[in-house]
């Protein structure tokens, strides 16, 4: 790539890590004699970032980035396909509408015997997340209660509450 089509490709990221990305190599093509220490040195990065920056640049091209996305379930690295996930919620579901589920170490119990490890805290909260569910909380008042009674009560009961004698 010619140095304009590098700072046009430069000028034209939105992210913060391709506009980054996209600087390693437009600086190392605009410097052609600086090491890749000095470069490091300059952009506040690693030398290792810098090497490994344009070793991909150099082996995929322009479209280089394109490909690489970060985070999100990558293969291998997680416990469970979305089909078994779906499977062991949809078991946890018929568990916690028959009302055999009622707090959270039971769960993480049951999703740790499906996975056969132990999993972290963080793990059921994703995956409860991922599948849409949500931690239901006891409601702060009764549904039929009067609250123009309560409120009444408030206004017309005693400031000090003392011992009785």
């Amino acid at each position: 790539m010619s140095e304009a089509e590098l700072k046009k490709a430069l000028c034209s990221k939105q992210s913060i890590n391709d506009f980054k990305d996209w600087q390693i190599i437009y600086s190392v093509h605009s410097n052609p004699g600086k090491k890749a220490l000095e470069i490091a040195s300059i952009l506040c990065i690693t030398e290792n970032k810098v090497y490994k920056t344009v070793q991909k640049f150099n082996r995929l091209g322009s479209s280089w980035k394109s490909d690489v996305k970060r985070g999100g379930r990558r293969q291998g690295r997680c416990y469970l396909t979305i089909e078994d996930e779906k499977l062991l919620m949809k078991s946890l579901e018929e568990d916690a509408l028959s009302g055999n589920i009622l707090i959270f170490r039971h769960i993480k119990e049951k999703v740790e015997l499906f996975v056969g490890k132990e999993v972290s805290d963080d793990y059921i909260w994703d995956l409860f997340s991922r599948h849409g569910w949500s931690k239901k909380v006891p409601r702060q008042h009764h549904p039929k209660a009067d609250m123009a009674a309560q409120e009444e009560y408030k206004k017309n009961s005693k400031k000090i509450w003392l011992p009785s004698h």
